[in-house]
């Protein structure tokens, strides 16, 4: 061969070997130090999991300090949620049409003030949701169908959230610091959670018409997937979970427990608790199943729909050298009723917000923080249509 025409040829090929790298969203290094693309990031359909009912959320929560351009301070902390429903069930009784269900929530806690919140829904033909969501690409990208919200990125590059509802806009970037790590379960319902726990976010933050620059943050990103084989719906198949994910000094914690029909408020089918050191981004210790215990007190009723449900307003999980502990303050609610045939599902949520004094004793080190503290409750007993 012509050693000009193979010299050509050689760098033709690196240069595609160097674009296709470029232009991959998002990607990680093996052990080797060779870019492996993670697509676990995009999107994905009830088929990929033969899968009669599938829900995907992607998370993001924030503890920040603020500064405007007078120099006015605030401090506000935020969780912010995009999701979509995808099933055969999700039909149009009047057209046939297949549908699928895309819903976003947001809480919005400023310190020493009342928390705010929203949940948002729609449905959109099963035929146009690539418009809103890119399925199984190494990278996330959801475009709310108002216009007004997006979530992009990827834990390689960082994540970008553009979210605006009546007074508050949100411009954030987030850039996990640690290395992902992940929950998962068979029992007592299919879930997966993919999660950046700790990074740093940078942006700003728009309150009351007036800008804010973000100064100072900590912040948290997971990508769950709870999915069912049979016509129940995932919510029908659990009594709820609980999640948290405490920040103090040097460590952070993320705990999962999830609830079966059988457990009630009483107990937990699956428990997992995760430490890692956030300055490092390695995880220190897992534990899970009879290794952790779980107190919950203080509980308070609530009513939704006629119907009375409980949570716990002081939560300690502890391990042999572990042990956490937070409250449920500043509290916001969400209730949500799922399926345009009308079956009679849905779930409440609470979602807490502690500022400081939650705490972290790993071994004999004590570290003080914040906590975002969540508790679930599926509810079979609430029934209404999307469609309504």
């Amino acid at each position: 061969m012509n050693p000009k025409y193979l010299k050509i040829m050689t760098l033709l090929l690196l240069i595609l070997c160097t674009a296709s790298m470029a232009g991959a969203e998002s990607s990680s290094k093996n052990s080797n130090n060779v870019a492996v693309l993670d697509y676990t990031e995009g999107g994905h359909n009830d088929t990929d999991f033969n899968a009669n009912f599938m829900s995907e959320w992607w998370y993001q929560n924030g503890d920040l300090r603020l500064v405007a351009k007078d120099g006015e301070q605030k401090k506000i902390a935020f969780f912010v949620v995009m999701a979509h429903q995808e099933s055969p069930e999700l039909v149009d009784p009047d057209s046939g049409t297949q549908l699928s269900y895309l819903s976003t929530f947001y809480g919005l806690y400023p310190y020493g003030e009342a928390a705010t919140h929203n949940f948002t829904r729609t449905l959109v033909p099963r035929s146009g949701i690539e418009n809103y969501i890119k399925f199984h690409v190494p990278y996330l990208n959801f475009a709310y169908p108002d216009g007004l919200k997006r979530f992009y990125g990827s834990g390689s590059k960082g994540y970008m959230l553009n979210y605006s509802f009546d007074d508050m806009q949100l411009n954030l970037f987030f850039k996990p610091h640690v290395k992902k790590t992940v929950d998962s379960a068979v029992e007592p319902v299919n879930f997966t959670t993919y999660e950046y726990a700790y990074g740093k976010l940078r942006g700003s933050v728009v309150l009351d018409g007036k800008e804010y620059r973000v100064m100072q943050n900590d912040g948290y990103f997971d990508h769950m997937i709870p999915y069912t084989p049979d016509q129940a719906t995932w919510q029908m198949e659990t009594h709820g979970w609980s999640w948290s994910e405490v920040t103090a000094g040097r460590y952070q914690t993320i705990f999962y427990g999830v609830r079966s029909i059988d457990d009630g408020y009483d107990g937990y089918t699956y428990k997992h608790l995760t430490l890692i050191n956030k300055h490092t981004g390695k995880v220190i210790a897992e534990y899970s199943g009879d290794e952790v215990s779980v107190d919950e007190e203080e509980w308070v009723n609530t009513v939704v729909k006629d119907r009375t449900v409980k949570r716990p307003s002081k939560l300690e999980i502890s391990t042999s050298d572990l042990n956490i502990s937070m409250n449920a303050q500043s509290v916001v609610q969400l209730d949500d009723t799922s399926l345009p045939s009308g079956q009679p599902i849905g779930f409440v949520d609470f979602m807490a917000f502690q500022p400081d004094n939650a705490t972290i004793k790993y071994r004999k080190n004590l570290e003080r923080g914040s906590a975002f503290y969540e508790y679930m409750v599926t509810d079979p007993g609430i029934s209404a249509s999307p469609l309504e």
